[in-house]
């Protein structure tokens, strides 16, 4: 079958549109979200000179993971939960996307949630109207509209809607650190985070879009150009994002910089803040609900790719209704408990077991070398449940060192150790 026939079959050259700047546009709009400024609030107990530093080294670290796990779909045209079954199994990909699935329904419920909380609030500010209710929903249809879209559709709108985006927000950083400098920043009084704890925020929001990689690198039109702009585009915007959440935190007090933008430039200020939530919550959450699709798709492929996609969008603005917000830091620890270590597996398998061989034929094949026992390989599984429990085990017994770097290299020595010895005693060229 061909990708025309179902989406999660490989993605033909005349399908692969997006050039280096077209990925690297779609992974900063990724970024450029109300969350991950509230998330680098959460930093100001670290301080401005510390938190700055873990912010770049933990957006740079998650970013080159994430961008890893998409490599499997810029070289071999397939979808994310697809590049899973070469190291989990056919059925056991089944396992991953479900969870995946309920995950993506889950993020797309907070952004859209988090994007008329905000929308609201400035709206009160400037014209003293409010409106959650309808927030909700007149968002949850943009970004499921986005998501019917194919690539071709989302280039151009991530040309115009990111490039206004970074405009937009560039004001309004201009706007938040005119009137603090680096010293008074520098002087904010801090303490109470380890900074160990501030790398892994700064690291689990790029990584967390692992899962979604492979689903749009896999229409680059080259490897490295795919690569490069997802690292660039992601690891940079996010870097950017936490460091105006952390001064704004430690400047004003403030968990949201639009507000303070509202707040100083008045109602002029107030409207590019809520253009800037708007798009920015639309660049991000329809690659949530086209992700979730895929998922659903993997599992059941007679779905068609509009069909998942509307279900999904359905769900998740359905679910905003439910306030998420005392959940947020939570709900990014349990993303890492379960997926840094699923794509530690697949990452290992790939680069290091595989040597990025995989058969793409097989990936849809139940007879073929990846059913492995019963279409699943129970090494992937084992290494994965004992790196998701070293997870919760690093959280809990040293909470002040971070537990997703550790997880993920546990998981992936774990999964090597698991699998080598098997393929020696079965010869070369065989799989575990």
């Amino acid at each position: 079958m061909s990708y025309e026939e179902s989406a999660i079959y490989p993605v033909e050259p005349k399908h692969r549109v997006l050039s280096f700047l077209d990925m690297a546009l779609i992974w900063a709009g990724s970024a450029i979200a109300v969350n991950v400024w509230y998330s680098g609030s959460y930093l100001a107990p670290v301080g401005w000179v510390p938190g700055l530093l873990m912010i770049i080294a933990g957006s740079a670290v998650g970013s080159a993971i994430f961008a890893a796990a998409g490599v499997i779909g810029a070289e071999k045209g397939v979808p994310s939960m697809v590049s899973v079954r070469g190291s989990f199994g056919i059925r056991g990909s089944y396992l991953m996307s479900a969870l995946n699935y309920l995950t993506l329904i889950g993020w797309t419920a907070w952004m859209i949630y988090i994007n008329a909380s905000a929308a609201d609030l400035i709206c009160q500010m400037i014209f003293g109207a409010t409106g959650f209710p309808y927030w909700i929903v007149v968002g949850g249809a943009a970004c499921t509209l986005l998501a019917l879209f194919r690539a071709e559709g989302w280039k151009w709108f991530t040309r115009v809607s990111v490039t206004l985006l970074l405009v937009i927000t560039l004001a309004m950083n201009v706007a938040v650190f005119s009137g603090k400098g680096w010293e008074a920043l520098a002087s904010a009084p801090a303490g109470g985070m380890p900074q160990s704890i501030a790398f892994d925020l700064a690291l689990i929001i790029p990584l967390s879009w692992a899962p979604l990689a492979a689903d749009y690198m896999r229409f680059g039109k080259s490897v490295k150009g795919s690569f490069a702009g997802a690292f660039l585009g992601q690891g940079s915007v996010n870097a950017w994002f936490f460091v105006t959440g952390l001064a704004c935190a430690l400047a004003f007090g403030l968990t949201d910089p639009t507000i303070y933008v509202t707040q100083a430039g008045g109602a002029a200020f107030g409207i590019f803040a809520l253009l800037a939530i708007w798009l920015g919550t639309i660049t991000t959450t329809f690659l949530d609900i086209y992700s979730a699709n895929m998922s659903l798709v993997n599992i059941f492929p007679r779905i068609k790719e509009w069909q998942g996609s509307l279900v999904t969008g359905i769900a998740g603005t359905a679910i905003a209704f439910i306030p998420w917000m005392d959940a947020f830091v939570a709900f990014l620890y349990v993303i890492g408990a379960v997926f840094v270590p699923m794509f530690a597996v697949v990452i290992a398998d790939y680069f290091v077991v595989s040597r990025r061989g995989y058969d793409v034929g097989s990936l849809y094949d139940p007879k073929g070398k990846y059913w492995y026992w019963r279409g699943l390989s129970l090494p992937a599984i084992a290494a994965w449940a004992a790196g998701t429990a070293f997870y919760f085990w690093i959280q809990s017994a040293f909470p002040e060192v971070g537990a997703t770097m550790p997880s993920f290299a546990f998981t992936f020595m774990a999964y090597l150790v698991l699998v080598f010895p098997k393929r020696a005693r079965r010869g070369p060229g065989t799989r575990g």
